[in-house]
């Protein structure tokens, strides 16, 4: 194989620049604009997927560690003295609110830029659902649950998770 010269190679250059611009073709560009638009925009379903599946595990390292529904094995006497020290319905609120907030923080780490703009679209009223069947749960193998001021735990947790996930969307955005 031959080198080719650098002026050989100029001439190549200039030709290609001059020649007039091709398009590719409508089925390649149709092809093209599908695959960006599938890559932009997850399917709902396996984004709530991803979603719910960090939520349920920080969910779950939190309740192994906070005796707030009679679940946990943890014994922070801070969450005592708390328990103790305020009404009822501003426990199961602040409860909510600091415990759960680990998901939405963690769904801010984990998932991708896109990810997170579609999730930024709907995440009220993920969050809300997401929060209600929780409680519903809850309620359902939980004793303490069954107390209405537990009720105040939803409005904490949707306040929760969204402070945590729009707090590490913000950072981000910063730092890029």
């Amino acid at each position: 194989m031959k080198n080719k010269s650098e002026t050989d190679l100029r001439q190549e250059f200039v030709a290609f620049v001059e020649t007039s611009p091709q398009a590719p073709g409508q089925a390649l560009d149709d092809a093209i604009v599908e695959r960006i638009g599938t890559d932009l925009s997850r399917r709902h379903w396996r984004l709530c997927g991803k979603l719910t599946l960090i939520q349920i595990l920080t969910g779950l390292a939190t309740l192994s560690a906070c005796p707030q529904f009679g679940l946990g094995s943890g014994h922070l006497s801070l969450i005592h003295d708390l328990h103790r020290g305020v009404s009822p319905i501003m426990f199961y609120l602040i409860c909510g609110l600091l415990f759960v907030s680990l998901g939405g923080l963690l769904s801010g780490l984990i998932l991708q830029h896109n990810e997170l703009a579609q999730v930024n679209r709907w995440r009220y009223r993920y969050f809300l659902t997401y929060a209600g069947l929780v409680y519903l749960i809850l309620v359902l193998i939980g004793p303490e649950a069954f107390v209405a001021s537990s009720l105040a735990w939803i409005p904490g947790a949707v306040l929760g998770n969204i402070t945590g996930f729009k707090l590490i969307c913000r950072l981000l955005r910063q730092l890029s």
